[in-house]
């Protein structure tokens, strides 16, 4: 008896933690990478730029795109911070998070 409760509470505890993992986790791992790929579009289209005239905005739009990412407010919002983070590090006003 005492086994099928401990084996019960064992199976409720595996089913709440992939509840969590699946409702906090995955999509914070999605948005981290999301970063990661606008950070290198947006750095990848102002390097690209000093040698062509281009929309870089547009570019890395379709640099998404072509990664399956659907352009949402939230996802533009995303590009213009790092275009900023972009802007500010090449200024010289902010340092980069890997120093």
């Amino acid at each position: 008896m005492t086994e099928t409760i401990v084996g019960i509470l064992i199976k409720a505890v595996l089913a709440a933690a992939g509840a969590v993992l699946t409702t906090y986790l995955v999509p914070f791992l999605k948005e981290k990478r999301l970063y990661a790929v606008v950070k290198k579009a947006v750095e990848a289209a102002e390097k690209l730029s000093q040698n062509a005239r281009f929309d870089k905005k547009e570019y890395v739009f379709s640099v998404l795109r072509s990664r399956g990412v659907r352009i949402t407010p939230e996802v533009d919002a995303v590009v213009e911070g790092c275009v900023l983070e972009l802007d500010l590090l090449l200024s010289g006003l902010f340092s980069s998070p890997e120093e």
